[in-house]
């Protein structure tokens, strides 16, 4: 759908400009009726004022063709002592009425023509010898009638010349919408558009707030209708601030709390070891040292994940992928493990938005389980554009029908190796909070064992728990 049809803007114009529109066509119709009752009222006051005046002169007429028949020669007779001008004549004795459209005929008592004017049928026009107006399908008749000569007089129009008078009517109050209507619409279009700017102020606004940018909405120039909105979302900025800052705390003091008392547990075990013990005491010292070790990491990896999954902190910065894998690669220096970057000097220049620490998390984790679950084999680092990080190892892999539930907590590769099952949950948490997808292939394109996991960023919006 077009985005101008789904935007508030687009819907404001389209819906008043309906309206407006609507509302028009409405006027026009009642206009329309109006103006034809007008016509026809005016139509019939001009049919009943034109059959009295013409009555007389048509009366007048007769008497004279019947007192002089000379003058009228062989075109006329005489029916009921009334002349009768013959049809073919009958305009030589017809005064006029100024309208081309008006038409009248001059009856006796029986119904018969005896004068009509050039225009009128030769035939009677149907209606009946009553005074008052009468209409057919073709004619809007007016009777008046002269009781002492027992004469009737007949004037009629066209009702096809009242339908064309109204239809032009209509027609000049309907092309000025016609000709108006586009520029109405921009001008719709531009007032709703300019009206709607503190609106699409606050949307800015709203978007440039992140967990690192929680301060309050600015109200000024905002309209009434909006101060009470954008109060009610700095009250929720602001609760939402203390919520992640007492989040913050609580991680940092968590991780404090955990870390040291276990630090001291491990240290003191491991000077217990430097002491003269029976083999069943150092046995149980040293599975009591593995537990606290377990524990310890344990704890770290809960830690990664309520961080991740409540998205607190999640910076947007411009991130380079390479130095990211430079300083995760540094902390595994020590453990003389087989890490490679396969990346070309091109890779350097791979930019996505993101949270460094927590795309560090990610490949850390990546790398602890492919040394784990690797069996000793070579680790793989490539960095890809346009955001692209890939792990890969080429150790035993993992079976399909697996892939599909890796990313779920607690699900491991196998029971071969220790592990949480956190790992790879805690990478796709961090994956979906930058917008991303995360991809699992085992074995890699073109190897016969290994697992490869791939990490596509996008620029798009960060996901809020």
């Amino acid at each position: 759908m077009n985005r101008e049809f789904t935007s508030l803007s687009g819907q404001l114009s389209f819906s008043i400009l309906v309206w407006v529109c609507g509302f028009w066509v409405a006027s026009t119709l009642a206009v329309g009726w109006y103006v034809h009752t007008e016509i026809a009222e005016g139509f019939d006051n001009a049919l009943s004022e034109s059959a009295v005046r013409l009555l007389e002169l048509a009366a007048h007429e007769l008497e004279e063709t019947r007192t002089h028949p000379a003058a009228a020669g062989n075109s006329v007779s005489v029916v009921r002592g009334y002349p009768v001008v013959d049809a073919s004549l009958q305009s030589s004795y017809s005064p006029s009425i100024g309208e081309a459209h008006t038409v009248y005929q001059l009856l006796d008592s029986s119904g018969r023509v005896l004068m009509k004017s050039a225009n009128a049928p030769t035939q009677a026009l149907g209606a009946p010898l009553v005074t008052g107006f009468y209409q057919t399908s073709q004619w809007r008749i007016f009777t008046v009638a002269q009781t002492d000569r027992s004469l009737y007089l007949q004037i009629a129009d066209p009702v096809r010349h009242r339908i064309e008078a109204r239809n032009e009517s209509l027609v000049f109050l309907t092309l000025p919408l016609l000709a108006i209507l586009p520029m109405l619409g921009l001008l719709v279009h531009r007032a709703v558009r300019a009206h709607l700017v503190p609106l699409d102020s606050l949307s800015v606004q709203l978007r440039q707030r992140s967990g690192k940018n929680l301060e309050p909405v600015g109200v000024q120039g905002m309209p009434d209708e909006l101060v009470s909105t954008v109060d009610s979302v700095n009250q929720l900025l602001l609760r939402l601030q203390d919520a992640l800052q007492t989040e913050r705390s609580l991680s940092a003091n968590a991780a404090h709390e955990l870390r040291t008392p276990l630090t001291v547990a491990q240290l003191r075990l491991a000077n217990s070891l430097a002491l003269e013990l029976s083999p069943v005491a150092r046995a149980e010292i040293c599975f009591a040292n593995d537990a606290l070790t377990k524990l310890s990491r344990r704890t770290e990896k809960l830690l990664q994940l309520s961080r991740a999954e409540s998205g607190a902190g999640l910076a947007r910065d411009k991130v380079l992928l390479h130095e990211v894998v430079l300083a995760v690669l540094q902390e595994f220096e020590a453990e003389s493990i087989p890490i490679h970057l396969l990346s070309d000097a091109s890779a350097a220049g791979v930019q996505i938005d993101g949270d460094f620490d927590s795309i560090a998390i990610a490949l850390r984790n990546l790398i602890e389980n492919s040394v784990r679950y690797g069996q000793g084999s070579a680790i793989e680092i490539e960095i890809n554009t346009p955001g692209e990080l890939i792990v890969r190892d080429y150790g035993r892999g993992v079976n399909a029908e697996l892939l599909g539930d890796l990313a779920s907590r607690h699900v491991r590769h196998s029971t071969d190796s220790a592990g949480f099952g956190l790992g790879l949950s805690i990478v796709k948490t961090i994956v979906e909070r930058h917008g991303g997808q995360l991809r699992f292939v085992s074995p890699p394109t073109g190897k016969p064992t290994g697992f490869e996991v791939s990490l596509s960023f996008s620029s798009g919006p960060f996901r809020q728990s």
